[in-house]
């Protein structure tokens, strides 16, 4: 649905607003020392978490209904919610500036893991698919990919705002990133399909349990999960790595891959698509599990009346 004449105003403003922040930010990078790359960072975080309140609250309600036993106290809560944050802000900061660098500058500050479990899939020419999520610093994922030599897709939802959404293309593209735009669907497939024939890696990250989908158990949650990268990957016959950035106590990012998924085949097509559907959502829950701190919680829809909705301060 379009914006009406009220709210087209203040939509253009805030992605103007944002295009110029951006623009700012990219030129700063290039044209401070690399050594200002954690100053920005860091001012990036600490600006964001105070205006963004909605977000960090939506944040919040996220984890308290979903992992209140494993973490019971506010204090505990916000503390992930608060490293969360982080993670996203020094992530969002460090990819853009690594169009100022080299690729051995790139290869060098991220440690690839697991790369065996990489090779080994694409050794059967018919593309991967890197399934991943809004996890720590998952806009590294396709620097460091394309910086050891990989062809590198990534699905993304651009932004309606025709401006904005050529800005995001400009940048990704200087770094090496073919984007997949999500929308029209049928054009994303058709994209999907044309760089895995080519053995490419496609990154998909469907951990937004809001639409319409087939439906999983998500941290305790049943949740409609999407459809597309399990039908995708029954078309193809690509293999479906999972692959995650993870940030350790030191600052240090580490590219983890992890053993491919495998596949559940029968002859009943729609119980095999629950049933992968249910494997892809469970390799996203095991990291999250384990890295509570790196995950968005924005994954589900805002909570309703009555449920958790305690602020974060």
């Amino acid at each position: 649905m379009k914006p009406d004449r009220r709210s087209r105003l203040p939509y253009r403003i805030r992605y103007r607003t944002g295009e110029y922040l951006l623009r700012a930010l990219v030129a700063g990078l290039g044209r401070l020392p690399a050594s200002a790359g954690p100053c920005i960072a860091w001012i990036t975080d600490r600006v964001s978490y105070l205006l963004l309140r909605g977000y960090r609250r939506r944040m919040y309600d996220t984890l308290e209904r979903t992992m209140s036993e494993e973490l019971p106290t506010h204090a505990e809560r916000r503390t992930v919610v608060r490293s969360a944050w982080r993670n996203f802000a020094h992530g969002f900061v460090e990819s853009f500036a690594t169009l100022y660098m080299t690729k051995d500058e790139v290869c060098s500050r991220v440690e690839i893991r697991g790369e065996e479990h990489l090779r080994a899939a694409l050794a059967r020419k018919k593309g991967v698919i890197a399934l991943s999520a809004h996890f720590g610093s998952f806009t590294m994922i396709g620097p460091r990919l394309v910086a050891a030599g990989h062809d590198f897709s990534v699905v993304i939802k651009l932004p309606r705002e025709r401006r904005f959404a050529a800005l995001q293309n400009a940048y990704f593209a200087r770094a090496g990133v073919n984007v997949i735009p999500a929308r029209p669907s049928r054009a994303a497939a058709v994209q999907m399909i044309t760089a895995l024939r080519r053995n490419g890696i496609v990154l998909l990250i469907p951990d937004e349990f809001k639409t319409r989908g087939v439906e999983v158990s998500f941290l305790g949650r049943r949740a409609p999960a999407p459809k597309g990268p399990v039908t995708i990957a029954q078309r193809t016959g690509a293999s479906v790595v999972p692959i995650f950035m993870v940030r350790d106590e030191s600052d240090r990012l580490t590219l983890q891959v992890e053993p491919e998924v495998r596949f559940v085949q029968t002859e009943d097509r729609e119980a095999d698509l629950r049933a992968n559907a249910q494997l892809f959502a469970g390799e996203i829950e095991r990291m999250v599990r384990r890295h509570p701190d790196h995950w968005s919680w924005m994954g589900f829809p805002k909570p309703r009346k009555g449920e958790a909705s305690q602020a974060t301060s």
